[in-house]
């Protein structure tokens, strides 16, 4: 088990900023030297999920760690508890906060979803690619990649073509297939329910992750993307009554 007294909180801090900082992000990716990013995630990562792991049972204080919404807690049909995140892909916090997703261990109690948030006119071609991707089953290659796209290389995919010619090169499909998906029906449908959704839980920033319909809590209410988690699954666990 690791000790995680041995850290320096003010170290942590400083470390993650810069891992997670663009400007050092790009300056790394201009030396060509991309191992460094994800050697350096890793670490932080193991040392936040070691955190999050063998963090002792905690109550935490609604309106300062969680928001409750109007209706009541819904759980699925199969016991389990839905987790949505909404996010942007051009967001800064979001950009930080996925790496520490992509390594949560999530609960067999919750179900966790991610939901592209429109709240600008300029957000709603990324809510189109997110869900391109995910119809064609490029979900778990390109997300991170389309992160690291826009906010390390700085590219500006705003584009249908420009964002299909570069995810043909990333996951080696066809361009004109990508782009039909990023157009069709059924990433317009579910473009509209993830509005539909953002505003009955009255979303107005990201990243913001909703518990069982009923709790809202974000690492910018917490101060912390760990700590985030702890509180989901606090949550869950209400939820469920255990």
């Amino acid at each position: 088990m690791v000790d995680l007294k041995i850290f320096n909180p003010d170290w942590l801090k400083a470390c993650k900023t810069a891992v997670y900082n663009p400007t050092f992000l790009h300056s790394i990716e201009t030396m060509k030297n991309n191992r460094l990013i994800q050697t350096a995630r890793s670490i932080l990562l193991f040392i936040a999920i070691a955190a999050l792991s063998t963090a002792s049972a905690q109550e935490f204080v609604e309106g300062v760690d969680y928001i409750v919404l109007p209706g009541e807690a819904q759980v699925q049909a199969d016991g389990r508890v839905e987790v949505v995140e909404f996010f942007w892909f051009g967001c800064p916090s979001c950009f930080r906060f996925e790496p520490y997703l992509l390594a949560w261990k999530v609960p067999e109690t919750i179900h966790f979803v991610n939901v592209p948030a429109t709240l600008s006119e300029s957000w709603i071609f990324h809510a189109h690619a997110y869900y391109a991707m995910e119809l064609m089953g490029l979900k778990q290659q390109l997300m991170q990649k389309f992160y690291d796209e826009l906010h390390v290389n700085r590219s500006r995919i705003r584009k249908v073509d420009d964002f299909a010619d570069w995810a043909a090169a990333q996951a080696d499909v066809d361009p004109d297939k990508v782009a039909s998906t990023l157009n069709s029906f059924a990433t317009k449908s579910k473009v509209s329910q993830a509005a539909h959704l953002a505003a009955n839980y009255k979303i107005t920033g990201v990243p913001t992750l909703v518990v069982a319909g009923k709790y809202k809590t974000s690492p910018s209410m917490v101060q912390s993307e760990t700590k985030a988690l702890r509180v989901v699954e606090y949550l869950a666990e209400k939820v469920l009554g255990n």
